[in-house]
């Protein structure tokens, strides 16, 4: 390398792992689609710095635009290894470090899509030189790689390459590391760090099994030095989730000397697995109440009666009847219900309690009570109750009872197919499981409009 960038690295030495400054060159700027066509980093590690530089075939065409601009053409990349060929060459310079990159939330994402799709996980520790220029210079507005090298007067050779880019950016930090000193660059990159670097210390195994955690769905299984199970979390970025748990040093991995991870495809995949997980090694989820639901139960004489309860998150053995925020909106629904289907409310006990428990039915008054209510038959009201059982109000939920919701990788193709009804999904044991989390997935769920997730009438 021409520069020298001797102080960077020694200050690099402050991280206790490997620090990759690194740059990437698509075919466009969309996450999901847009493939890696070349990429470059400088990688520190005690003082060494280790240079690698490679065009990537992107496996399709890059448009005119970008070839312009990148200076990156079809015919340059036709002979380059494809990124699955080319990972297995990196994946050790990347895993475990700290990856710096300029709007590093794009680099970052692109790289773990890339790697998802070759089948390798290699999430770790970013840091977004953007942020930290403004950080470290609030006193300018704009923060873009062209207006730091304008406005610091830095030397490029070949702007939008990613060598240059790399190397522009290590010249730009080592110059803040200068003007601002090294304790306000350390603390600046502590607070702006995401994913958060792990902490110091980790037990051998968790660190091994962190290093090679995806950022993406699936379900942690945390154990203690006897092996018994102290905590199962599911997860929607795994790494990042997990670096910050064990940074705070929550309670589920406080005692954990052992991780296990089981990837997932999506959110209701990941809250299935961790029920079924839960079921298996026989913990108790959290017990808190989540919403109010109808409950038809036999009094001491056999009478069905309408009950508001609370429901609780955990397992039961049918779905709830009815979601409510409130009792209130759980009592209208089921006169309406009752009305609806001609079933006596005195029968039902859904009178008010201020009225009389001896005085007659109101609607018999009006002649408009069920023939069970005139003749006090209770049987006859069983049967009635009964065959409208399967039209209790369904507030806060689907248009539709039973659904099938199909969750799907946009990567591989992958799908897993769940029966959901009323706020429960049905596990593999033919038990329901409902928590606030899977309320809280159905309601993203069901403003989905794009092809990740598929409903069937059930």
């Amino acid at each position: 390398m021409s520069m020298d960038l001797s102080a960077l690295a020694d200050f690099f030495r402050r991280f206790a792992v490997p620090v990759v400054i690194l740059d990437l060159e698509t075919t466009g700027g969309d996450v999901l689609n847009d493939r890696i066509t070349e990429i470059a980093f400088l990688h520190f590690w005690q003082g060494k710095i280790t240079s690698v530089q490679q065009l990537i075939n992107p496996e399709c065409e890059i448009s005119d635009f970008v070839q312009k601009l990148t200076g990156i053409s079809n015919k340059m990349v036709q002979d380059a290894p494809t990124w699955i060929e080319f990972l297995p060459k990196i994946v050790s310079f990347l895993r475990g470090s700290v990856l710096i990159a300029h709007n590093s939330r794009f680099d970052y994402s692109v790289l773990q899509r890339e790697c998802a799709r070759s089948g390798v996980a290699c999430a770790t520790a970013a840091l977004c030189s953007v942020q930290l220029s403004r950080k470290l210079f609030p006193q300018f507005h704009k923060h873009s790689l062209d207006s730091i090298i304008e406005r610091h007067g830095l030397s490029v050779e070949n702007r939008h390459r990613a060598m240059s880019d790399v190397q522009v950016l290590a010249q730009f930090l080592q110059l803040a590391l200068r003007e601002k000193g090294e304790d306000a660059w350390w603390q600046s990159a502590q607070i702006l760090m995401n994913p958060p670097m792990l902490p110091e210390n980790l037990p051998c195994d968790i660190l091994q099994a962190v290093r090679v955690l995806p950022d993406s769905f699936g379900v942690s299984v945390w154990r203690d030095a006897a092996g018994a199970v102290q905590a199962i979390c599911a997860h929607e970025h795994a790494y990042r989730e997990i670096a910050r748990a064990l940074r705070q040093r929550t309670a589920a991995v406080q005692h954990a000397m052992q991780l296990a991870f089981i990837p997932t495809i999506g959110a209701l995949h990941s809250a299935v697995l961790q029920a079924q997980l839960f079921r298996e090694h026989v913990i108790t989820p959290s017990n808190e109440i989540l919403r109010h639901t109808l409950v038809i139960e036999p009094d001491v004489s056999g009478c069905l009666k309408a009950r508001i309860r609370p429901l609780r998150a955990g397992f039961q053995a049918t779905p709830p009847h009815g979601l409510f925020v409130h009792p209130k909106a759980a009592k209208q629904a089921v006169m309406r219900w009752a009305q609806e289907w001609q079933l006596c409310p005195t029968l039902l006990g859904i009178l008010p309690h201020e009225w009389p428990r001896d005085a007659p039915c109101p609607v018999a008054l009006f002649g408009t009570c069920s023939e069970a209510c005139a003749t006090h038959d209770i049987d006859l009201h069983n049967q009635s109750v009964i065959k409208a059982l399967p039209f209790l109000p369904k507030c806060d939920w689907s248009e539709q009872n039973r659904i099938c919701l199909t969750e799907r990788d946009v990567l591989t193709g992958e799908e897993q197919k769940f029966i959901c009804d009323t706020g429960a999904v049905q596990l593999n044991d033919g038990t329901w499981f409902t928590s606030q989390a899977i309320l809280n997935i159905f309601k993203q769920k069901f403003k989905v409009k794009r092809s990740q997730l598929f409903c069937e009438k059930m």
